[in-house]
């Protein structure tokens, strides 16, 4: 079946074919860049399934617990279910513990060894005597620009131009800073004055909340990305997401794992469904 082409059914399927030559667990993951993370810190005896999206995998665990099929745990990003009250409605799903898979990297000490391959020393100690704020934090303040608006959107069913919330349209390269009020008059449909004013008093009235549950990893990794160009360092542009992504994916030890919720969740499904192993010892 071509890539991007799968539903709830076609997963399920495929993991019922996979058993009876696999008698272990079943990882049904998000995408292929969550199954080059998982990959190696699966247990041998586990089998990861690309599920090509969160709602294909929950679908699909529904559908085998449904047929009593044991040995399926999904992981899927938690988005903004934490934040606006959404269930996850089986016991064989769980979720990241901060917005998505590259904000668990990004909180760790992964992203120190991403500033270590591209970032310049000099210039890193130079921006944060200035900001008197670290890179991690700088970063997760740009990325919150974006994130409280989205968030706000989520939460309000706001109408903004979702294509327009684009970080290297907002980002400047120069500087390293966030045209916030730019963004907002972007995303607001129409750009009447008292429409971007409904769009502030509802970021304004976001609840207290985790940060790292508020921003998208992929703007992370974009606004990070900029800032290695000149700020931090000077990578040019044959280094893109990806390069940076898979540092991240690399560099995440196995205490930054453990400090997890993620990791609790999963071992907890392990002891209640022996002997099926997810992760590795």
């Amino acid at each position: 079946m071509p890539k991007g082409h799968k539903d709830p059914g076609t997963i399920a399927a495929e993991i019922r074919m996979m058993r009876p030559a696999h008698s272990g667990a079943f990882l049904v993951v998000e995408g292929a860049a969550d199954a080059r993370f998982w990959r190696p810190r699966r247990h041998e005896d586990c089998e990861i399934v690309d599920g090509e999206g969160k709602q294909n995998v929950i679908g699909g665990v529904r559908r085998l617990d449904e047929e009593r099929f044991g040995g399926v745990l999904g992981i899927v990003d938690d988005d903004y279910d934490s934040l606006t009250g959404a269930d996850v409605p089986t016991g064989n799903v769980v979720r990241t513990d901060a917005h998505d898979l590259e904000c668990l990297l990004c909180r760790s000490s992964a992203l120190d060894k991403v500033l270590a391959e591209y970032g310049d020393e000099s210039k890193i100690r130079r921006f944060e005597a200035a900001a008197g704020v670290d890179v991690r934090g700088a970063l997760l303040d740009r990325a919150l620009v974006f994130g409280r608006l989205r968030l706000a959107a989520a939460l309000d069913d706001l109408d903004l131009d979702g294509s327009a919330i684009c970080v290297p349209r907002f980002v400047d390269g120069h500087t390293w800073t966030v045209d916030g009020d730019g963004l907002v008059r972007a995303a607001t449909r129409g750009g009447a004055p008292s429409a971007r004013d409904a769009v502030m008093r509802c970021i304004t009235r976001l609840p207290r909340a985790d940060p790292w549950r508020v921003v998208r990893g992929h703007d992370v990794v974009e606004i990070l990305k900029i800032g290695l160009r000149r700020v931090l360092g000077d990578v040019g542009h044959g280094v893109g997401d990806e390069q940076i992504s898979g540092i991240l994916r690399a560099g995440f030890e196995p205490p930054d794992l453990q400090a997890t919720t993620l990791w609790k969740d999963v071992r907890t499904w392990e002891a209640a469904n022996v002997p099926f192993r997810i992760l590795d010892n």
